[in-house]
């Protein structure tokens, strides 16, 4: 056991975790990282995402990559993994959601959430380079294209993304923080984002929060998973945390870390499974609140999309989401691209397929394929799928949970993992306006529309976007923290991720996990050991934050 007792322990190096450790760490409290997945450098990612040892998280197979892919018995979750989180593998997208969300039932209405937030989504905007997407590239002209033909062009824009957009590949000095940063270098529209940007354009939490919190004397330690938070017996005591190796084998035994408070940052899933360990299995945590793993929503997603038969387009060029539109009220689409050559998840496509139950639809999928049996196979036969494809990712703010608790399937190769339930309405495996946008989609790039397979075969949606399951609450009866993020029953134990989100936000979360996480870290004064006259400002674009 590590004989050093830290201020703050953190569980997570993904929006929530990063955020908290930088602010923490400048306020002059001594803060370590914990991080289940590895550290990156830009030349260390795949080049293509074939490579399933570099891209791929399953440590069975031996394979740490950045990219996890969880199947639960109602919903596949796509969710990153690394020293940053899911900013490795996400696809820059930066964008606040609605005012009228934080008015939805989940959000306590003890705090007028929107303008709360305000001031903490601007400074998080300015930390991580939002700006708009610089560059309308062939399948951002298609979403533009899809956007009439759903009668709602005013409705379509460039998304707003942290990506640097200097001079390609142009290596410069820090362009954001006033020269205190790291080097950067000018985006090349390779598409490469979602398996690791191979030049350093993307504005990754390790460029910005956890760069500044390891200049303020964070300590990170990759490989290691969070196995048992251990609180102390007396008031104002020491936490523990044990870890294992998760490079290992057989999960052998880590360090032990000791700290005065722990924070709980390991994405929706991982905070969880984490929390549902330690209150049922080891029972550690014996008195967490009930709602552990209750109100978890997929941010209302769909994945559909298409794949042109024409040779001349090429879909795989631009950044991993360029451009978006509302075909409604309570619909996001956007268009996504993998960098050309990166077909693995070709195989998660089938033919698009209407409304059905789970006997019906996949008799329907197959009845297409056998109709039209020339054109499936020359659909399977594509030699570039990503250059050929456009995927839509589809979110909605309509309220649809699952439970998750602690169990075995074959979902998790029956391991101890998380099984999910329905919690009041199913989360839908069919949108019809997302067919809707498919169909179109399809016709406007001469190819076939597609669903993802387990929408079709098994009733599952798919989402990238996982929240909830230890969401904010004013009591142990509706929530697992406080609006503060302190756990119920335990002082000093927090959780700041996507865990804590209680509603859809119809808008990749990322910004507001990071918005969140600012104003969770505001809450604390300075440590008494800082040296108060030292500044822990940082210029950003010139402007003091």
């Amino acid at each position: 056991m590590r004989s050093e007792a830290f201020d703050f322990i953190i569980i997570g190096s993904g929006f929530g975790g990063s955020v908290s450790a930088m602010r923490l760490a400048e306020k002059g409290y001594r803060v370590v990282i914990l991080e289940e997945g590895m550290e990156y450098r830009n030349q260390d990612f795949p080049r293509l995402n074939w490579n399933l040892r570099k891209y791929l998280w399953e440590p069975v197979f031996r394979c740490f990559g950045i990219q996890r892919i969880s199947f639960l018995n109602r919903l596949m979750v796509l969710h990153g993994v690394g020293v940053g989180g899911g900013s490795l593998v996400y696809a820059n997208t930066l964008m606040r959601p609605e005012d009228r969300i934080f008015q939805e039932p989940g959000w306590p209405k003890t705090q007028d959430w929107a303008r709360e937030l305000g001031s903490h989504y601007e400074t998080a905007s300015k930390m991580l380079g939002v700006t708009p997407n610089r560059y309308l590239a062939e399948t951002d002209l298609v979403i533009r294209e899809l956007s009439q033909k759903m009668e709602v062009p005013e409705s379509f824009h460039p998304t707003q993304v942290g990506v640097f957009f200097g001079k390609s590949e142009v290596e410069v000095p820090d362009p954001y923080f006033g020269g205190e940063g790291p080097k950067r270098v000018g985006c090349n529209f390779c598409g490469s984002c979602m398996i690791g940007c191979p030049v350093g354009a993307k504005n990754t939490l390790d460029k910005n929060y956890l760069y500044f919190a390891r200049k303020s004397g964070a300590k990170i330690f990759p490989g290691l998973r969070a196995e048992k938070i251990v609180p102390a017996d007396q008031e104002g005591g020491i936490y523990t945390v044990t870890t294992v190796r998760s490079r290992s084998w057989l999960s052998s035994s880590g360090p032990s870390f000791r700290g005065k408070k722990v924070i709980v940052a390991a994405g929706a899933l991982g905070t969880v499974k984490l929390l549902l360990k330690n209150r049922d299995r080891y029972r550690t945590l014996p008195h967490l609140s009930p709602r552990v793993g209750a109100d978890m929503r997929s941010n209302g997603e769909c994945l559909l999309g298409a794949t042109s038969f024409d040779s001349a387009k090429n879909f795989s060029k631009g950044i991993a989401i360029g451009a978006a539109f509302h075909p409604d009220a309570n619909t996001k689409i956007e268009g996504v691209r993998y960098p050309m050559g990166s077909g693995l998840l070709r195989f998660m496509g089938v033919p698009l397929t209407g409304e059905g139950n789970g006997f019906t639809r996949p008799l329907r999928m197959f009845f297409h394929i056998f109709s039209h049996p020339l054109r499936y196979l020359r659909l399977f036969l594509i030699r570039d799928w990503a250059r050929s494809t456009v995927i839509l990712l589809v979110m909605q703010s309509v309220d649809t949970k699952l439970r998750l608790r602690l169990g075995r399937s074959i979902f998790n190769f029956f391991r101890l993992g998380l099984k999910s339930e329905v919690q009041g309405t199913s989360l839908p495996s069919f949108l019809p306006v997302g067919q809707k946008a498919a169909r179109l989609l399809g016709e406007i790039v001469d190819g076939v529309p597609q669903n993802v397979a387990s929408e079709v075969l098994l009733q599952t949606p798919a989402t990238a976007h996982i929240l909830g399951g230890a969401i904010i609450g004013t009591s142990p009866n509706d929530g697992v923290i406080d609006v503060n993020h302190e756990v119920f029953s335990y002082p000093g134990l927090y959780v700041c991720d996507a865990s804590c989100i209680p509603s859809n936000l119809a808008v990749n979360p990322s910004l507001t996990i990071a918005a969140m996480a600012e104003r969770f870290a505001s809450l604390f004064f300075p440590s008494e050991s800082i040296d108060l006259g030292r500044s822990n400002t940082l210029k950003l674009n010139g402007k003091i934050s």
